[in-house]
C-alpha cells in the first residue's frame, strides 16, 4: 500500500491528465509547457498558478530537488499569465485544466495579462558552463524576445537601444549589469501593466562556484546579486511577482532580507505549494493506467515512491517518466548511474567512520538524525550538518518531520526515498571500497573467498585491503575501523542482501550477518553467485599485544562466540542452504581468519 495512502494526503489531490489525452506519449526531457501539451500527456498541475497569485508576498522562491517539475511549473506559469506579443494571436492553453474553473474563475482576470520576463539559468549547473556567460545568455535571449514589445514611439530611445545592444551580444558587462531593471521599466511603460519576472535556476552561481568566473573575473555570485537581485528590489510594485525556482534557499533568503523585500519560502519542509512538485499516488496510478501499465502500479511505488514534501508523499515526475519510458520495468545499473556518481563524489573523501552512516541508510528502517539547515543564516551549523543539509535539498533523502520548518537547529530522521535511491546508494559503497584497494582484484577475492569458505584466500586478500585502507594498530577505535571495514566490503556479495551489523546493540557487539536472497539488483549481482549459499554470520576480535599465535586463537575465539552467544541461531530464510561462520583476528598488523561450515 502506498504511503500516500497510510497518511491520508491522498485526499482530494483533484488528479486530472491532460494534453494528448489519446496519446501516451509523456514529455520526456521536455521543459516547456506549451510543447509538451501539444505532443504529450501532462499531470495537471495548473493550482500551482493560484497559489502563486494568492500569495501576499511580491516574490516567492520555491526550493525542490533536480526533477521535480520546477522548470515545467514556471513554464507553466509563463504561459498562462504572459500578454501575447502585439503581432502575435495566442489560444487559450488552459480552458479544460483545473485553473481555469477554479473558485468560479476568478483566475481568468490576470490570464495573458502581463508582459513576462524569464531567464532560465540552470544551464550553469546542468553543463557546467560558466555562470556568467550563461547569465549573459540569459538576459541576451530575453532582450531579443521581448523587443517587439517596445516598439511604441513613445518610449526612451536610449533605454531601448540599450535593449537592442544587449539583444545583439555587444553590450558591455555594465550595460548587462543593469539591463534587467531598465527592461522591467520599459515593459511596464509599453504594456501598461505590472511585469512577471521568472527565473528558473537562481541559485546556479552557488551551485556552479567550480566553473565560477567569466573572463573578467567576477565572482558569480556577486554579479547575480547586482543581475537579479538588485533589480527585483528596485521595481517595487512594478512587479506583479517574481517567482523564482532553485534547490537552495539560503543565499537567495540572504539577498532578498538584505535588501528588505518580501517574499514567501517553499522549502521541501513548507506545506505551500506541497502538492505541485511531485507526483501523488493518485497521480502515478492515472499515469501508470493511461499508459497500459496497470499491473506495475506496485513496482512503481516500491522504486519511486517515498518523498515527503510539506504534509504530501510524492515521487519524482522525472523518474516516474523513465520509468513507464522503460516499460514499467526496474531500473538496472546503468539507469542509476547519475545518482550514483553525484553520490560518488560527496563520499570520496570520508573515512570508515562517516560511511557507515551509509551503512546505516541501508539497514530496515534506517536513518541519519541531523538538523536541516535551511536559513540563510545558521551560526552554530557544523559541517557533517550542511552535508546532509545538501544531501536532503538534492532529493538524495527526504524525512517525515516536516514540522516546524523554521527551527533548523531540530533534529530529524533523514532517510532514503525509495529502492531506487537504496540501489544506487549501495552501489556508491561498494565502489567507495573498490577505489580504496590498490587492486580490486583484491576486493572479489575477498567477497569470492568468503562466500566459498576460503580462509587462505581471504585472509591474504584482507591483509592487502587492510593495507592499502591505511588501518594500523594507532586507530583510536580499531574493533570499529575493522568492523565497518568488514561490513563495507560484504557489501555486493553476489546473491546475497545487504550486510547486516550488530554493532549497536550493546558493548562489544562486532558480529555481521549477510542473508542470502533471490531477489538481486541485475544480472550484475549473479556473477559469482553459487547455487547453495548459506547464511554469513561474522564476528571479530581485536587485541594489539598478540602473538602470531595468539592471533590465530583470537579468530577461533571470535567464532566461537558466534555459538555460545547464539548469533546466528535463527530459521535460515530461502533461498538459504545451509550456515557459514567466520571469525577474524586483528592485531593492527595482521588478519587471522577461521571459517566453520554447517
Amino acid at each position: 500500500m502506498s504511503e500516500q495512502v497510510n497518511d491520508g494526503c491522498a485526499d482530494d489531490f483533484g488528479v486530472r491528465l491532460i494534453g494528448c489525452a489519446d496519446d501516451a506519449v509523456l514529455p520526456i526531457g521536455m521543459h516547456d509547457y506549451v510543447e509538451a501539451l501539444d505532443r504529450c500527456t501532462l499531470v495537471d498541475k495548473t493550482m500551482f498558478i493560484a497559489d502563486v497569485l494568492d500569495c501576499d508576498a511580491s516574490v516567492m522562491v520555491c526550493c525542490r530537488p533536480e526533477g521535480f517539475g520546477k522548470s515545467m511549473n514556471l513554464s507553466m506559469l509563463k504561459a498562462f499569465l504572459e500578454c501575447p506579443a502585439p503581432s502575435c494571436a495566442g489560444r487559450n492553453l488552459f480552458a479544460d485544466t483545473q485553473i481555469w474553473d477554479a473558485d468560479g474563475g476568478r483566475y481568468r482576470g490576470e490570464y495573458a495579462c502581463y508582459p513576462v520576463i524569464s531567464l532560465d539559468l540552470s544551464d550553469a549547473a546542468r553543463r557546467g558552463a560558466t555562470v556568467v556567460g550563461v547569465v549573459h545568455d540569459a538576459l541576451l535571449g530575453e532582450c531579443a524576445r521581448l523587443l517587439a514589445y517596445l516598439e511604441a514611439p513613445d518610449l526612451p530611445r536610449d533605454k531601448v537601444r540599450l535593449i537592442e545592444r544587449v539583444a545583439r551580444g555587444v553590450a558591455s558587462d555594465g550595460e548587462f549589469e543593469s539591463v534587467l531593471g531598465v527592461l522591467i521599466e520599459l515593459l511596464e511603460m509599453a504594456c501598461d501593466e505590472q511585469v512577471v519576472l521568472l527565473v528558473d535556476g537562481y541559485d546556479a552561481a552557488w551551485l556552479g562556484r567550480a566553473s565560477a568566473s567569466g573572463a573578467s573575473g567576477a565572482d558569480p555570485a556577486e554579479l547575480l546579486d547586482r543581475v537579479l537581485f538588485a533589480a527585483i528590489a528596485d521595481a517595487g510594485d512594478s512587479l506583479r511577482l517574481a517567482c523564482l525556482m532553485g534547490e537552495h534557499p539560503g543565499p537567495t533568503e540572504a539577498a532578498l532580507s538584505v535588501r528588505g523585500c518580501s517574499y514567501r519560502l517553499a522549502t521541501p519542509l513548507s506545506t505551500w505549494c506541497d502538492r505541485w512538485f511531485g507526483f501523488s499516488d493518485a497521480e502515478v496510478c492515472a499515469l501508470v493506467a493511461h499508459a497500459g501499465y496497470e499491473e506495475h502500479v506496485d513496482d512503481a511505488r516500491e522504486w519511486l515512491e517515498g518523498y515527503r514534501f510539506g504534509g504530501a508523499y510524492c515521487s519524482s515526475p522525472a523518474r516516474v517518466i523513465g520509468f513507464l519510458d522503460r516499460g514499467c520495468t526496474p531500473p538496472v545499473r546503468a539507469d542509476l548511474y547519475g545518482y550514483a556518481d553525484c553520490l560518488s563524489r560527496v563520499v570520496d573523501g570520508w573515512n570508515l567512520d562517516r560511511l557507515s552512516a551509509l551503512f546505516d541508510l541501508l539497514e530496515a528502517h534506517g536513518c541519519v538524525e541531523a538538523p536541516l539547515r535551511l536559513g540563510a543564516t545558521e551560526p552554530d551549523s557544523l559541517p557533517d550538518d550542511d552535508l546532509w543539509t545538501a544531501l536532503y535539498l538534492s532529493g538524495f533523502l527526504t524525512t517525515d518531520m516536516t514540522e516546524e520548518p523554521e527551527h533548523g537547529g531540530r533534529l530529524r530522521a533523514l532517510r532514503l526515498p525509495n529502492n531506487e535511491l537504496r540501489q544506487a546508494l549501495r552501489l556508491v559503497i561498494i565502489e567507495w571500497f573498490e577505489c580504496a584497494a590498490e587492486d580490486v582484484r583484491d576486493i572479489d577475492a575477498f567477497r569470492d573467498g568468503l562466500c566459498r569458505g576460503d580462509e587462505d584466500t581471504v585472509r591474504r586478500a584482507l591483509g592487502r585491503v587492510v593495507g592499502d585502507a591505511g588501518i594500523g594498530a594507532t586507530e583510536p577505535d580499531a574493533p570499529l575501523t575493522y568492523h565497518l571495514l568488514l561490513q563495507g566490503l560484504c557489501f555486493g556479495l553476489p546473491g546475497y542482501a545487504n550486510p547486516a551489523s550488530r554493532r549497536k546493540c550493546g558493548a562489544n557487539r562486532w558480529d555481521i550477518q549477510v542473508f542470502p536472497t533471490g531477489a538481486v539488483f541485475d544480472v550484475a549481482d549473479t556473477i559469482g553467485m553459487l547455487d547453495e549459499r548459506p547464511l554469513i554470520t561474522i564476528n571479530l576480535m581485536y587485541d594489539p599485544g598478540v602473538d602470531a599465535l595468539g592471533l590465530e586463537l583470537l579468530a577461533v575465539q571470535a567464532l566461537l562466540d558466534i555459538e555460545r552467544k547464539c548469533i546466528d541461531e535463527i530459521r535460515v530464510p530461502r533461498p538459504g542452504v545451509g550456515r557459514m561462520r567466520w571469525g577474524f583476528g586483528f592485531d593492527g598488523r595482521h588478519v587471522a581468519a577461521v571459517c566453520q561450515r554447517l
